[in-house]
Formats: C-alpha cells, sequence, structure tokens
C-alpha cells in the first residue's frame, strides 16, 4: 500500500453512513461521466444507477434505525423520569 492510500484510508470517515455517502458520490459522478461521453452504454448506465439506488436505499434504511433507536431511548428516558 502506497503512502497516498494510507492517507486517504486514514481520512474516510467511521460512520458507515458517511462512507456510504462517498461511494454514492463515486458512483454518480462516473454515471454522469458515462452519461455524458458514453450515451451508448445504456447497459453500463442502468447498472450504475441501479448500484447508486441500492446504497441510496441502504442510507435511508441505516437513518430510519437510527431515528427510531433514538426515540425508543427518549421513550424509555421519560418512563424512567
Amino acid at each position: 500500500m502506497t503512502e497516498g492510500n494510507q492517507q486517504q484510508q486514514q481520512q474516510q470517515p467511521q460512520d458507515p453512513v458517511q462512507r456510504l455517502a462517498i461511494a454514492l458520490q463515486h458512483i454518480r459522478r462516473v454515471q454522469n461521466y458515462v452519461e455524458l461521453n458514453a450515451p451508448a452504454q445504456g447497459d453500463m448506465i442502468n447498472m450504475m444507477r441501479q448500484a447508486g439506488d441500492l446504497v441510496w436505499g441502504e442510507i435511508a434504511r441505516i437513518q430510519q434505525v437510527r431515528q427510531q433507536q433514538q426515540q425508543q431511548q427518549q421513550q424509555q428516558r421519560q418512563q424512567g423520569a
């Protein structure tokens, strides 16, 4: 592993949602590039679109679970008070 790769790995966020968001940004950038520069690559564009949608769905799912957990914690605190 090169020094540049090590620095990049250290700078990556530990939060899975943030890492997925970065992955989604990269997928969308490549998708936009292919759409602009190789519009005939319809299958590739569709695969990237589907991959991006899957990543976005996972981000939304994780956020929903976290929100539910926070609500449960608040309810438990209120009941304990």
